[in-house]
């Protein structure tokens, strides 16, 4: 107990000692932390003033404060003590320097009282003693320590950067859109952004918190200045956006998901207004009169017709009460109805808003379907009543009405057409086709074409084929699909529907054409035995024997004796024994009176028969085909035999080889003539299908009982075999035999082979196998040597480069035989040479009259899709080249308005909105370039559209907008656009002023001046001149004044830089000249260098070429 007790006592003093020791540790340490004073100094300047400057070891506040003549520099904190000086360094000014003893000021006795200034400048404290009569500016500090100062700053700044680097702006785009009553400034904000709309005066401010690059290229001279303005303001912290009605516009803001929007709203105009704009009745009634005359005239068969000329004005209907669905502008529709449902397809991404049904009970089946660029919507069909698409006016749009009656319209029909592949397709003379493509509906593939209502048009009934199938329509075309290589695709003519496989069939022999015939023929079915024969060799060989005449005038003596009832099998046998002699039409003549009049033997199947052979004795091989095809003669071997041959007299040869060989067990009962002659049939089927094992057999057949004809026509077999398998030579000599001697129908193709092998061997020259070949077209027309003759005429004349001919030769391929494989291969070369004619390297060698005029009379070569657009887009260059800009101008309306979309659309406008500056239209410049803006454009493109866009304001005296148009461009282009656009404002000095820009250093580049840089210098001498800009002139003059003395143009130079000049006459003249001269060639001359893959040539830059206007001379 004594212990603890006493260690109890002990405690309080160990307590205090420890809390001394923590009071002294603290105070130690707190004397450690205090500033020091590193020196105290004192001075006297010669300005006629003393100044202190106290160091610090850091940043330490000062006060002073004068009592009498003690100054007191009270510190902002305790000050450890240093070094002293004061009073050594001024002692006319301070006499005593006292220091606080704990450190907090510094006490000076002063000589006489002063005026005390106090600067700070970091560690350093400058203290200035004034004299009290002391004027004008406060002593400043020195300027190393501003340097320094500075210096640290500038340090410090830039460790605080890189500590907390600034956030990358992120861009945004804005985006406007304009109807007739509302123009909208629109912004699409990434996720998790915010936005803030506030009231800013009379307009509003849209506040976007954070680090933002605002795009206003869209803004740019395309806000009109009567809406009102928008001001784009962006800093480190936040962008704004503020818009400023002007008088009689109201705002609105929008705020949908990830858009906000600022709509300028106008007043809309009202009826009187509208009526009042009308045109006057006098003008009403001469439109009406013109119109019938306009109706008359035939549809342009070329591209140029304009589509915008050629649509009717839409007579004005005002809105019923059928379901309305306006928009800014009406856009092409369809509608069409299939299975009880009624479909409504728009030409269009916006928003649709389905009305309520009302009266017409349309129902919804579902909300509005988008596809692609297109609208869907679709209706349960009322019972009883029919469903119209009626274009009304007010509103703009559609309306969709049930009733009694269907409004006029025209109906819309299927027609064969040949394709460009060569093969039979089908056209739809759909009037102004808008936009087309695929909707999956029900699980059918259904095309729909739209049409813009100016002339109502539909499908009047369901039109069925092989392929497709046209579904009833009330506007537009709707084509349902059973084909899956199906191609649907809109044209200047209408629509025209084909198989995309066509081109590869054609390419490989077989069909791949489109079937119009609306029947898919079956494969034949097995022969059967035959115990009738339409050609019985006992009586074929009886009616050759003896007198043949005598033997024919008793048989037509027989028959016209004969009994009513006996007369038609008198005739008949007269047909027969006719046909034995060769007399082939002589027959078909009789046996068609025997047929007329004996019903019996009208419906007999060997009259058929006996008639298909007739005709496909006398050459009419179709007609024969057709009949021999007929289902009574399926089976028939005799008949196939037949068929066989009339396949082959039309260059049929893989059907003709099939038929001949189902019916090869007829021939042992004809007559050994005519079996040679359908041997040799099939021995040339054989040689055309290359099976040389049946060659060898069937011409061993052909020659037993041989005619003169058949053995020639054996001899050609064996020449086309020789020049299969190598034999050219001995091929070539047996052509040109059989040419001299043979019977015509075989001397005509022995011509044709011998020409194109003697030219392939290089015996015949180019010139003398065309003039062969030409002769044979001319003299020759038939079968599969007409065809065969105009296949080799189309690739001669592609190796003359005669190019008008080949067009042409297929044409007529086309037109004489369009399933024939050498007539869709000639249809496929002229394709081939079409688009490298007007694409690829042979091109370069046609003439500019020539290159039009081929592609006016044959554009129905023209490729589909892309490639046929760039087609278009170099004639429109041709056409320009050649000064033919309003037919330029009419073919890239159409591409615009029928072909293109997206940012490809965007840039032919810019191509056309050229032209249309260089016809000196800028306001339909304008109107083309706004109707295809898009918000998010190619660089390139958006850069070039603005400086055209700029020139046209320009040429509108839109100046303000013009150069707002172009603020922030750079580049030669940019700077002499803007250099035009204040010329033609007569904005003088500023004029001048850009001039002077464009030529840069050109002063002291020490090269002569080339012409344009020339006439810049004196464009910039005339507007300083007119502006009365003496100092601008005097500069001018010292730049220039070297290099414009050794040129053309110094006596002009030096009359405009004296300083009477715009007082004198000379002046007034040089002045006039410049201000008529034509700037937008050398706009435009600035705008090619910038843009050369996208504008269009210099008008007229082909008319010196010297084969421009007349067409290349045929080589050769």
């Amino acid at each position: 107990m004594g212990g603890r007790a006493g260690q109890a006592k002990r405690r309080p003093g160990r307590a205090l000692l420890r809390a001394g020791f923590a009071v002294g540790l603290c105070a130690a340490t707190s004397a450690a932390e205090a500033a020091r004073l590193v020196s105290a100094k004192g001075a006297q300047p010669p300005e006629g003033f003393g100044r202190i400057v106290l160091t610090f070891d850091e940043p330490v506040s000062v006060k002073a404060r004068l009592s009498g003549a003690i100054l007191v520099l009270n510190f902002g904190e305790a000050v450890g003590a240093g070094p002293e000086r004061i009073a050594a360094g001024m002692p006319d000014y301070v006499t005593v320097v006292r220091r606080d003893p704990d450190g907090s000021a510094l006490r000076l006795a002063l000589q006489r009282p002063y005026r005390v200034n106090v600067q700070d400048a970091g560690e350093q404290v400058f203290i200035d003693l004034l004299p009290e009569s002391w004027n004008g500016f406060l002593p400043p500090l020195p300027t190393e320590v501003v340097a320094d100062l500075a210096r640290r700053a500038a340090a410090a700044e830039a460790s605080l950067k890189a500590r907390n680097p600034a956030p990358v702006p992120r861009p945004l785009t804005l985006e406007l859109a304009r109807t007739d009553a509302r123009t909208r400034l629109s912004l699409r904000l990434p996720a998790g952004s915010e936005a803030a709309f506030a009231p800013d005066g009379t307009g509003t401010r849209l506040t976007l918190p954070g680090a933002w690059r605002l795009d206003d290229h869209a803004l740019r001279g395309r806000l009109d200045p009567n809406l009102g303005r928008v001001t784009v303001e962006t800093d480190t912290g936040e962008a704004r956006i503020v818009a400023s009605p002007a008088e009689g516009v109201t705002l609105a803001t929008l705020r949908d998901e990830d858009v906000v929007a600022i709509d300028f709203v106008t007043k809309p105009k009202t009826p009187e207004t509208a009526t009042s704009s009308a045109p006057p009745a006098g003008a009403s009634a001469a439109a009406a009169k013109e119109a019938p005359k306009e109706a008359a005239r035939p549809a342009a068969s070329s591209a140029d017709a304009s589509p915008r000329a050629a649509a009717p004005a839409v007579v004005s209907r005002k809105a019923g009460s059928g379901l309305v669905f306006p928009f800014a502008k009406r856009v092409p529709a369809a509608l069409f109805e299939r299975g009880g449902i009624v479909t409504l397809v728009f030409a269009t991404t916006e928003p649709v808003v389905v009305p309520p049904p009302g009266a017409t009970g349309l129902v919804a089946l579902a909300p509005p379907l988008r596809s692609g660029g297109f609208t869907i919507l679709r209706f349960t069909a009322p019972a009883g009543r029919l469903v119209d698409l009626l274009p009304v006016t007010e509103p703009a749009g559609w309306e969709l009405a049930t009733g009694d009656g269907l409004s006029p319209s025209e109906s819309l029909t299927a027609q064969r057409a040949p394709t460009a592949q060569g093969r039979l397709g089908v056209s739809v003379r759909l009037p102004q086709a808008g936009p087309a493509g695929w909707l999956d509906l029900d699980g059918e593939r259904i095309a729909v074409v739209t049409t813009d209502g100016s002339r109502p048009a539909g499908v009047v009934k369901a039109q069925r084929f092989v392929e497709f199938e046209l579904i009833p329509s009330r506007l537009g075309l709707a084509v349902l699909a059973n084909a899956d290589d199906l191609i649907v695709r809109p044209d200047l003519d209408g629509v025209t529907i084909g198989r995309e496989g066509a081109r590869e069939g054609a390419r490989e022999g077989r069909d791949g054409g489109l079937s119009v015939s609306g029947i898919s023929r079956p494969a034949d079915p097995p022969v059967g035995a035959v115990t009738e024969l339409a050609v019985d060799r006992d009586a074929w060989e009886r009616a050759q024997r003896g007198d043949v005449r005598a033997t024919l005038r008793e048989g037509l003596a027989a028959a016209v004796d004969a009994h009513r009832r006996d007369r038609g099998g008198a005739r008949l046998g007269l047909a027969r024994a006719m046909m034995a002699n060769d007399l082939d039409v002589e027959a078909l003549g009789a046996l068609t009176a025997a047929a007329a009049e004996d019903v019996v033997i009208d419906g007999d199947r060997q009259t058929a028969l006996m008639r298909g052979v007739l005709l496909a004795r006398i050459g009419r091989a179709e007609e024969a085909r057709k009949l021999l095809s007929d289902e009574r003669l399926a089976t028939n071997p005799e008949a196939r035999l037949w068929r066989g041959y009339a396949d082959a007299l039309v260059g049929r040869w893989n059907e003709a080889a099939v038929a001949l060989r189902a019916g090869e067990s007829v021939l042992e009962r004809y007559p050994e003539p005519l079996a040679s002659l359908f041997h040799a049939a099939a021995a040339e089927a054989a040689v055309e299908t290359g099976d040389w094992e049946a060659v060898t057999r069937e011409s061993i057949a052909a020659t037993r009982a041989a005619t003169d004809y058949t053995r020639d026509r054996l001899t050609l077999l064996r020449a086309k075999m020789d020049e299969a398998t190598g034999r050219s030579a001995a091929a070539l000599a047996a052509y040109e035999t059989l040419r001299n001697q043979a019977p015509w129908p075989l001397a005509a193709e022995a011509t044709l082979r011998a020409a194109v092998l003697g030219h392939t061997l290089g015996k015949t020259p180019l010139p003398e196998a065309i003039d062969q070949l030409e002769v044979l077209a001319l003299t020759w027309h038939g079968g599969p040597t007409e065809i065969g003759t105009l296949g080799a005429l189309g690739g001669l004349y592609e190796e003359a480069g005669r190019w008008r001919k080949i067009f042409t030769t297929a044409r007529r391929a086309n037109a004489l035989s369009p399933e024939a494989p050498i007539a869709r291969a000639l249809h496929e070369r002229a394709l081939a040479v079409f688009e490298d004619l007007f694409l690829g390297a042979r091109g370069e060698r046609l003439g500019g009259v020539e290159a039009l005029a081929l592609y006016f009379d044959f554009k129905d070569f023209a490729p589909a899709g892309r490639r046929a657009d760039e087609i278009v887009r170099r004639l429109a260059d041709r056409l320009v080249a050649l000064d033919l800009l309003e037919s330029a101008d009419e073919l890239l309306q159409y591409q615009i308005d029928h072909r293109l979309e997206g940012a490809a659309r965007s840039s032919v406008s810019a191509r056309l909105a050229t032209i249309r500056l260089m016809e000196g239209k800028p306001l339909q410049a304008l109107q083309t370039l706004d109707a295809t803006h898009l918000p998010e454009l190619p660089e390139d493109v958006r850069r070039a559209r603005a400086m055209l866009r700029a020139r046209a304001l320009s040429d509108l005296s839109r100046t303000d907008l013009a150069l707002e148009t172009v603020e922030g461009e750079t580049g030669a282009d940019a700077e002499r656009l803007r250099a035009d656009i204040l010329w033609a404002a007569r904005r003088w000095r500023e004029a001048g002023e850009a001039h002077e820009m464009i030529l840069g250093p050109a002063w002291r580049s020490g090269k002569p001046l080339d012409d344009t840089a020339r006439a810049d210098v004196i464009r910039a001498g005339i507007a300083y001149g007119l502006a009365g800009e003496s100092l601008g002139l005097e500069r001018l003059k010292a730049k220039f004044a070297g290099p414009m003395a050794e040129s053309a143009d110094a006596r002009t130079f030096a009359m405009l830089t004296r300083p009477d000049a715009p007082r004198s006459a000379a002046f007034r003249d040089a002045a006039l000249r410049a201000t008529k001269a034509e700037t937008l060639a050398a706009f435009l001359s600035e705008y090619r260098k910038r843009y050369p893959d996208s504008a269009v040539p210099e008008p007229g830059s082909a008319a010196t070429g010297s084969r421009a206007e007349a067409p290349s001379p045929p080589p050769g």
